[in-house]
C-alpha cells in the first residue's frame, strides 16, 4: 500500500512538472520568435494548450479516484 501511494504521489508531481515545463517552453518559444501571430497560429496554440490541460485534468482525476478507492479498502 505504501509503494502504491508513493507511486500515485510521484505521478501527480511528475504530471504537474511536465505541464509547467511545457507551458513555460511554449511561452518562451512565442517570445523568441519574431513573427506576427495570425488567427490560425493562435487557434492551434489554444487547441494544443487546451488538449494538454484536458489530458492532465483527466489523468489527475483518475489518480484521485483510484487513491480514494484504495484508502477506503
Amino acid at each position: 500500500m505504501g509503494l502504491e501511494k508513493g507511486f500515485l504521489g510521484g505521478f501527480l508531481v511528475l504530471g504537474f512538472a511536465l505541464f509547467i515545463t511545457g507551458f513555460l517552453t511554449g511561452m518562451l518559444a512565442l517570445a523568441v520568435l519574431n513573427v506576427a501571430p495570425d488567427f490560425a497560429t493562435l487557434g492551434i496554440l489554444i487547441f494544443a494548450v487546451g488538449f494538454i490541460a484536458g489530458m492532465l485534468t483527466v489523468s489527475l482525476t483518475l489518480v484521485v479516484v483510484k487513491l480514494s478507492r484504495t484508502q477506503k479498502s
